[in-house]
């Protein structure tokens, strides 16, 4: 597929005036929803609450993807699968409780191995543990048994595009009358057949153009509160000739497999409000996949109740936090976080945090804001995706059910908040120089995504059930600034 979208061509454009040749070559968070890479921020199964996904492949080839399913307190992996989807086609899958878990199931046609089961809810695919109780990886400190499972977040990751060069097996996954001609032939490739042998047959490379979004649904509530995914385009090199298909169950390829380790990202520096495009080479590729979602501050709305039986809630998401603070996933330096995630620190990695809250009139309480009841770590977020609360208290959240919450209490029903990410850490939360190539660009705060839900209970109004809900992404602020004082370029 060739792409024409707005953000290519703005780049590229850019990129052109600014003498950049290696423009094929540099990873970005692709605002217009398509890329290589897809990140669902959040997925949840508590307190009624079931998450949809769907992933579409706009172009006339066919793709081989990883699926992976990773848990909220430290992103240790509950699931993955390879995914193979013809040209056009669209996947959908769903999240659900299984016993004290979560589990995810189809009831779409696409070839998966394994297979993910169909025939509804009741047959779902639990999550597994072996990556945080001890079975394949060193337990980390966190909870061990299978209710760690029950919120996290999800990752794509096209492995390369699937081709008929060797044993057709484009035309075994290709639909015909809404169904693949073959799937047997691709799991039979994994089990012990020719993909087994040599991963690299009838695999092309990965051309990009996927687009997702996940939804919460409470069934019983009466709503759903949809997002799109967040889109990493360019994460291989245009030359790429590394063979990045992979076996069901393997770790690879990851948020860290980047081999575009030329980063392009739009930020200004602290003295200017004008973004430029800023280049940076990393030695490592999460270092450029990181820099794509590095923010000194995050800004959302709240409301609350005061007559309308309101709640908000905001996602907070590190999708590449584990290569940090993980032992058992870290590539490198602890920077942009602050502690290792162990034991030693309670089965948690805390990265401290500075809050400012306005109602509608501008207002901000007297004193200072903080999250209550007054945490171990002060104003800090501990895990790799949580839910921050506002004017709840103690105990799960209201609307997505999360136990891995922060609450603010904001002096006011409705307004907003900003999260400073940078301030209260500013040795700590940067991606220094010396993670890159020849260069002195350092990005403020923390690699981050999420959203705001929101929802209205009215519950039966005249004998309709009146329930409303809402999303939105957060809005980020994004600094860069040069050892040497000058702007990044």
């Amino acid at each position: 597929m060739k792409r024409t979208s707005l953000t290519t061509a703005v780049i590229a454009g850019i990129a052109g005036v600014a003498g950049i040749s290696n423009m094929a070559s540099a990873v970005y968070l692709n605002n217009d929803g398509l890329g290589q890479v897809l990140i669902y921020p959040y997925y949840t199964v508590n307190a009624g609450n079931t998450t949809l996904l769907t992933v579409v492949n706009t172009t006339a080839a066919g793709k081989a993807v990883k699926v992976r399913f990773l848990e909220a307190y430290d992103s240790r992996e509950v699931l993955d699968f390879n995914l193979y989807l013809s040209p056009h086609d669209v996947w959908t899958a769903g999240v659900v409780p299984v016993g004290q878990g979560a589990g995810v199931w189809t009831n779409d046609n696409s070839c998966t191995v394994p297979t993910v089961p169909t025939g509804g809810a009741a047959n779902a695919y639990p999550f597994q543990t072996s990556a945080f109780d001890g079975g394949v990886l060193p337990t980390d400190g966190g909870p061990t048994d299978v209710t760690r499972t029950l919120e996290g977040y999800v990752e794509l990751i096209e492995m390369g595009t699937v081709t008929n060069t060797t044993n057709n097996s484009l035309k075994a996954i290709t639909h015909s009358n809404g169904v693949p001609s073959n799937c047997g032939q691709v799991y039979g490739a994994w089990n012990g057949g020719y993909w087994a042998s040599d991963a690299s047959i009838d695999i092309g490379p990965s051309t990009g153009g996927l687009f997702g979004s996940g939804a919460i649904v409470n069934v019983a509530e009466g709503v759903i509160s949809g997002y799109n995914a967040d889109a990493i385009d360019q994460f291989y090199t245009a030359n790429d000739l590394i063979t990045h298909h992979t076996a069901p169950g393997s770790l690879s390829p990851s948020i860290a497999s980047a081999t575009s380790t030329t980063s392009y990202v739009f930020a200004p520096s602290p003295t200017s409000s004008t973004p430029t495009l800023i280049t940076t080479t990393y030695a490592a590729g999460v270092d450029a996949v990181s820099s794509l979602f590095m923010a000194d501050a995050i800004y959302n709305e709240y409301w609350t109740s005061g007559g309308t039986a309101a709640n908000s809630e905001w996602v907070v998401t590190f999708p590449t936090k584990r290569f940090y603070v993980d032992p058992a996933s870290a590539t490198g330096g602890l920077s942009p976080f602050d502690v290792l995630f162990t034991s030693k620190n309670g089965g948690t990695s805390c990265a401290s945090i500075g809050i400012s809250s306005y109602d509608r009139e501008e207002k901000s309480p007297a004193g200072s804001i903080n999250f209550s009841p007054a945490p171990v770590y002060g104003n800090a977020l501990c895990y790799e995706a949580q839910v921050v609360t506002f004017n709840q208290g103690k105990g799960a959240s209201v609307v997505l059910g999360s136990n891995l919450t922060a609450n603010i209490n904001t002096g006011a029903n409705n307004g907003w908040v900003q999260i400073d990410l940078y301030g209260k850490s500013p040795a700590n939360h940067i991606l220094p120089a010396s993670y890159t190539i020849n260069s002195s660009n350092v990005f403020r705060g923390l690699p981050v995504t999420g959203f705001w839900v929101a929802e209205l209970v009215n519950g039966n109004v005249g004998g309709v059930l009146s329930n409303y809900s809402a999303l939105f992404r957060h809005k980020l602020h994004r600094t860069c600034a040069q050892t040497s004082g000058s702007t990044c370029s």
